[in-house]
């Protein structure tokens, strides 16, 4: 698949006072929960860490109500990045400037396809550890789930640091990573630097994804050989709930640039981005995702040039690819190039391609690996196999 339509010059549709003027709106919003005035930046992260369900949803919903409150300058950056793109669309502008986003909802709909009943799957076997019945889950519900608390004994700082510097990322941004598997994932990612933020970007996506491959847990992190194996399913799940999060985003986009119409925009927003992720989502969010226009594409362009240059080394250097010293030769080969095709020549592929990303996650997955089956689980509902 293409996402490029050649390289003419892009016209700028950001809005950099409004970004500043809504960053300082988000640090100023305060949620206020059981006495305790909590930012808004900090109150994902407290729900995620929030164990009982009822009081999960609770905290949600002054998150919720956060949102309401800075929707109007929400929706004040959507109509300047309208206006910034007139008489053209943003998604026109957006695909002069070489991505072509209806094109590639059209070639992620059969990686939704493909993925969708796996991808089930897994969601129902996480949420009935909860008690929570498919069908039945809230975003917060999810935020709570892809914490992965169950593992975190694995990811001291220092048990970390010896894991990330065996696989050797080519820098570290300097920021401080969040606590757990997370922690992980970014330090493996590191900092990139390169010609192209679309080509370092997938680079990190490539190494972060080392998180969940079984010959890092074991040898470089040292997890218990029986958790190995359900870690590494834990991993695929998150990194396949966040690929199908972003379709939604972007199949959503398509439709919100289509509209002035408020409450077909909330509409689409919880329609859309719900039943790609499979849970509820709050329409008070419906701009809150989109940050800049479309960087659902960019993500999603990353992920699979990531998934591809994750194929690449394991073809040439071996699934422990990090322990063969050429491999640093390849990643600084991609790392020079200066666009994405360029990048996917150096790579021998001839245009980004979801199916090493599926393939990837659906062999970490224990659904896939046993036929979807799993032990007798006991919800509110009954017993069953999940």
């Amino acid at each position: 698949m293409t996402t490029r339509t050649g390289r003419p010059r892009r016209r700028a549709i950001a809005a950099p006072d409004l970004d500043e003027r809504i960053a300082a709106a988000e640090r100023a919003t305060i949620v206020m929960w059981r006495g305790e005035r909590l930012p808004f930046d900090a109150v994902s992260g407290r729900i995620a860490r929030t164990d009982g369900r009822i009081t999960r949803g609770r905290l949600f919903a002054g998150y919720a109500e956060a949102l309401e409150a800075l929707n109007p300058l929400y929706t004040e950056r959507l109509l300047s990045w309208k206006t910034a793109a007139a008489p053209q669309s943003v998604l026109d502008v957006a695909a002069a400037g070489g991505i072509d986003a209806p094109a590639m909802a059209v070639e992620l709909q059969r990686f939704s396809a493909n993925s969708e009943t796996v991808y089930h799957a897994a969601l129902r076997r996480y949420l009935a550890r909860i008690d929570i019945e498919h069908g039945d889950a809230t975003l917060a519900d999810v935020w709570h789930l892809v914490r992965g608390a169950a593992w975190s004994h694995w990811f001291g700082g220092r048990e970390v640091q010896a894991a990330v510097d065996a696989v050797g990322p080519v820098g570290s941004n300097g920021a401080e990573p969040p606590d757990g598997w997370r922690g992980a994932e970014t330090m493996l990612a590191g900092d990139v630097s390169g010609p192209d933020p679309a080509v370092t970007e997938a680079i990190g996506r490539a190494f972060a994804s080392v998180v969940g491959q079984q010959e890092w847990l074991a040898d470089e992190l040292g997890m218990a050989p029986d958790e190995i194996a359900s870690f590494a399913d834990f991993a695929a799940f998150v990194r396949l709930w966040r690929l199908r999060h972003d379709l939604g985003l972007l199949m959503y986009e398509l439709r919100l640039y289509a509209t002035d119409e408020e409450a077909v925009q909330r509409a689409y927003y919880s329609g859309v981005v719900g039943h790609l992720t499979g849970v509820i989502v709050p329409e008070g969010g419906y701009l809150h995702e989109i940050r800049t226009p479309l960087d659902s594409v960019r993500r999603w362009r990353s992920a699979m040039l990531g998934a591809q240059l994750r194929d690449a080394l394991e073809r040439r250097h071996g699934v422990a690819w990090w322990r063969d010293p050429a491999s640093a030769g390849t990643v600084s080969d991609v790392a020079d190039a200066s666009d994405v095709e360029d990048a996917l020549a150096r790579l021998g592929y001839d245009a980004l391609d979801w199916r090493p990303v599926l393939r990837q996650i659906r062999t970490r997955l224990i659904g896939e690996m046993s036929g979807y089956g799993g032990p007798n689980i006991t919800t509110r509902a009954g017993t069953r196999k999940v």
